[in-house]
């Protein structure tokens, strides 16, 4: 079983997701969209972030991996980031 999440840091809003992976079966546990509204955006994806953690029972270091796209790849605690 693999347990990963994805943020999005877009200029609009915040998309955190967090699930597990069986035997090559998705299962979605969170999935959140937070509107950045004159919010500091790398704050806000941090909130959610862990707001998502604490939704799905879990915390960082029960991930596998963290994914970021759009300008996530500031995040600290990200494993991995996509263009």
């Amino acid at each position: 079983m693999v347990m990963t999440a994805g943020i999005d840091v877009g200029t609009g809003a915040v998309k955190t997701v967090v699930f597990q992976v069986n035997h090559g079966e998705p299962r979605w546990l969170v999935r959140r969209v937070d509107r950045v509204r004159q919010r500091d955006p790398y704050k806000l994806a941090t909130d959610a972030y862990h707001h998502a953690l604490d939704e799905a029972g879990l915390r960082h270091r029960d991930l596998d991996y963290v994914a970021t796209t759009g300008e996530g790849e500031s995040l600290e605690f990200h494993t991995g980031h996509f263009y």
